[in-house]
């Protein structure tokens, strides 16, 4: 996670991630990217249960070909899980983005298929600013 096109001023949007966890430990596990002030803990997991986003078959945690991929890539970026920070359960949500206009509509909706399934930020970020256009 990086800062550039993040700016609020410029692009008009505000960009937050909801982490699983309470507001203390979204603010540590984002504050390692810089990004602390941008991170909403969800201890409860009320945003994921109002999205509809479930749990991932925890049988196929280490198994599934597109998790691996994915796990495989980050790695090779520097992230990795942190499994001893990580409640096994935790491990298994499954994410989703959305964009979500001023006045509270949803305007784009992406449900993950597995827990490292999101599209990537520049992506996302393209999808809001030609939201922001139309």
């Amino acid at each position: 996670m990086r800062e550039s096109g993040f700016d609020d001023a410029t692009s008009g949007f505000a960009v937050r991630f909801v982490t699983i966890g309470s507001q203390e430990k979204a603010r540590e596990f984002c504050g390692k990217q810089a990004m602390a002030a941008r991170c909403v803990g969800d201890e409860s997991k009320a945003s994921y249960a109002a999205m509809g986003l479930g749990d991932f078959n925890l049988l196929k945690l280490f198994t599934d070909p597109a998790l691996k991929k994915r796990r495989n890539e980050n790695n090779a970026a520097g992230f990795s899980q942190d499994w001893g920070a990580t409640k096994l359960s935790d491990g298994a949500q499954l994410p989703g983005a959305a964009i979500v206009d001023g006045a509270g509509t949803i305007r784009w909706f992406y449900r993950g298929a597995h827990p490292g399934d999101l599209p990537p930020m520049a992506e996302m970020l393209d999808r809001a600013k030609a939201i922001l256009t139309t």
